[in-house]
């Protein structure tokens, strides 16, 4: 298949960058961070280009996590930053929300400017205060029910 410059798709999509461990480390020291990837408590990696969350296992301490607009389609590769507290996601490809199990410490969550139609998985994060939903694909009152189950939102 190929793209609007005639390039086949493969190419394309392998020239974009890729979160490996190499470029977290380049990034966290570029923003004043530590080599060491657990003791980075904020990561920015927002206006990347990337397409993929990933290679995030060592970053266990991130109490911030700055990962908007890049491309992603899928939430993945959380559920172990138990420290979390602010998670930025807006800005890219969502469709779903998913795979937010196991970050119990998460108080903020903007997901705006993607494209979601239906609000799900969110009552499971029992400490959410704030959630930026705004500039989705909400068209009605039951794409968003769910969010009765989300007692702590304010």
């Amino acid at each position: 298949m190929k793209n609007e410059t005639n390039e086949p798709e493969s190419t394309v999509l392998e020239d974009l960058p890729v979160m490996s461990k190499a470029e977290l480390l380049r990034v966290a020291l570029e923003h004043g961070g530590y080599s060491t990837p657990s003791l980075n408590d904020t990561l920015y990696l927002h206006y990347k280009g990337y397409r993929r969350i990933e290679h995030l296992d060592e970053y266990d301490g991130l109490k911030s996590l700055w990962l908007h607009s890049n491309g992603f389609e899928k939430i993945e590769n959380l559920s172990h930053l138990k420290e979390l507290r602010c998670l930025f996601l807006q800005r890219n490809a969502f469709a779903r929300i998913e795979n937010l199990k196991g970050l119990d410490s998460l108080v903020q969550l903007d997901l705006s400017e993607n494209n979601i139609r239906v609000v799900e998985g969110l009552a499971l994060l029992k400490n959410l205060t704030t959630l930026n939903l705004s500039k989705n694909t909400l068209e009605d009152a039951a794409s968003i029910q769910h969010l009765e189950e989300c007692k702590n939102l304010t």
